[in-house]
């Protein structure tokens, strides 16, 4: 995500063997937990938010999201439209952080942040090539990050869910994304999937 020859020649590889996408789904997602400054608990020194980690989180989430949307639509704009007028559909994750961001996520929720903000420009930019972009906001998903926290920690996480208390299923976000594909008045919205939870400061 942080290189363009190794999207673009990913992207030259998918063509090879499959063509031009006309579908782009977009889930670059690297976390890095600190406070932005404050006392370092051992030494007592007051530090900052390492700045290479932030900017290593951005180029990856946000920078990286773009860079994937820039080199996939050049690509739908080359091809014909299909019956109903569409070129393709590109979809990014953001995450709930981007609305509940909490302490110790200034990156991660500025990146995701981003991913948001750029949803409707882009869909306007690329409306009259007849491509539809959108943002979905994940909640807490039971990925293989989240397989390999503490049972403690996952059944606080999925005791902040009111319904259902659980954390989602990576299925029903593929589900959701073929909803949003199928959808064809969908444009330009970032809707959340979370099951109703907003997160706390903690």
């Amino acid at each position: 995500m942080t290189s363009d020859d190794s999207v673009s020649a990913g992207f030259a590889l998918a063509r090879a063997a499959h063509g031009q996408e006309r579908i782009l789904v977009n889930c670059a997602g690297t976390l890095a937990a600190a406070k932005t400054a404050g006392r370092d608990r051992k030494t007592g020194d007051i530090v900052h938010f390492p700045l290479d980690t932030f900017e290593r989180v951005i180029r990856i989430n946000l920078v990286g999201t773009f860079r994937c949307i820039a080199k996939s639509a050049a690509g739908m704009i080359a091809i014909d439209r299909l019956a109903n007028g569409e070129r393709g559909v590109i979809i990014n994750t953001a995450s709930i952080a981007a609305e509940d961001g909490q302490m110790g996520q200034a990156a991660y929720s500025a990146s995701k942040g981003g991913v948001v903000s750029l949803t409707l420009p882009v869909a306007r930019d690329l409306a009259a090539e007849g491509i539809r972009v959108n943002a979905i906001l994940p909640g807490v998903f039971d990925t293989a990050m989240m397989k390999g926290a503490p049972d403690n920690v996952r059944e606080a996480l999925a005791a902040q869910i009111p319904h259902p208390s659980r954390f989602g299923d990576p299925a029903e976000y593929a589900d959701f994304v073929l909803g949003m594909i199928r959808s064809s008045y969908l444009n330009g919205e970032d809707i959340r999937l979370d099951g109703a939870v907003r997160m706390g400061a903690r």
